[in-house]
C-alpha cells in the first residue's frame, strides 16, 4: 500500500508541476518517476541557474553555459532588491523543479529625447571628460562615459564645437530574453 501513495503522489506532484509549466510558459524536462517526489524552488532555496540573453535579433549577448558557472542566489533575496531583472530571475524560478527552463524578458525602459545632449566643447563637463579618458584616445564616439552626477552615458558624436552625449539606458528601446535553466536546488545553510 505504501508504494502505491507514494507513485499517487508522484503522480499529483507531475501533474502540478506540468500545469504550472503550461501556465508559465515552461518546458518541462523528466519531471518524476515513480520513486521520486519532485522539489521545486521556493523562498530560502539556494538555486543555481545556466541562463541565455539574447538581443531582439536572437543573437546571444551572454551565457553563462560559455562560461562555465551557473549563477548562484537564493529564492526571495530578489524581494528585497532594487534590481529588476534580479527579481524577474527570482521569481521566475519559483516552482520549477531541476531540469527546467523558462524565459522571461526585460527591457531597458523607453528611449528620451530629452536625455540627448549637446555641449559645447570648452564646457567644464566636457574638459572634466576629456581629461578623464586622455588615456583612452579621447572623447570619441561610442565610448562609454561616467558624467558628474554618476549616470552613464554613450558619446554619440564629437566635432570641433560640440559633443552629443546620449544618456539614455544603453538598452532604452530594446527588449532582451533571457532562457532560465535551474541545475540545482539546495536547502539554504542558514
Amino acid at each position: 500500500m505504501r508504494g502505491h501513495v507514494q507513485i499517487r503522489r508522484a503522480e499529483c506532484l507531475a501533474r502540478y508541476a506540468q500545469e504550472k509549466a503550461s501556465r508559465r510558459n515552461v518546458s518541462v524536462a523528466a519531471i518524476a518517476s515513480s520513486d521520486d517526489v519532485v522539489r521545486v524552488a521556493a523562498v530560502g532555496d539556494i538555486v543555481k541557474i545556466h541562463f541565455l540573453c539574447k538581443g531582439e535579433d536572437g543573437g546571444i549577448l551572454e551565457s553563462s553555459y560559455e562560461v562555465g558557472e551557473p549563477l548562484s542566489f537564493e529564492v526571495g533575496a530578489g524581494d528585497m532588491m532594487g534590481n529588476k531583472l534580479f527579481q524577474g530571475f527570482d521569481e521566475a524560478v519559483r516552482g520549477l523543479a531541476v531540469g527546467q527552463k523558462t524565459e522571461l524578458e526585460a527591457s531597458g525602459g523607453e528611449w528620451k529625447k530629452e536625455l540627448l545632449f549637446s555641449v559645447t566643447t570648452d564646457h567644464p563637463e566636457v574638459l572634466r571628460l576629456q581629461g578623464r579618458y586622455k588615456n583612452q584616445g579621447g572623447l570619441k564616439r561610442g565610448l562609454i562615459v561616467e558624467l558628474s552626477n554618476n549616470a552613464m552615458a554613450m558619446v554619440i558624436d564629437v566635432n570641433d564645437q560640440e559633443v552629443k552625449i546620449d544618456a539614455n539606458n544603453m538598452l532604452a528601446g530594446k527588449v532582451l530574453t533571457f532562457e532560465l535553466e535551474v541545475i540545482s536546488i539546495e536547502n539554504s545553510t542558514q
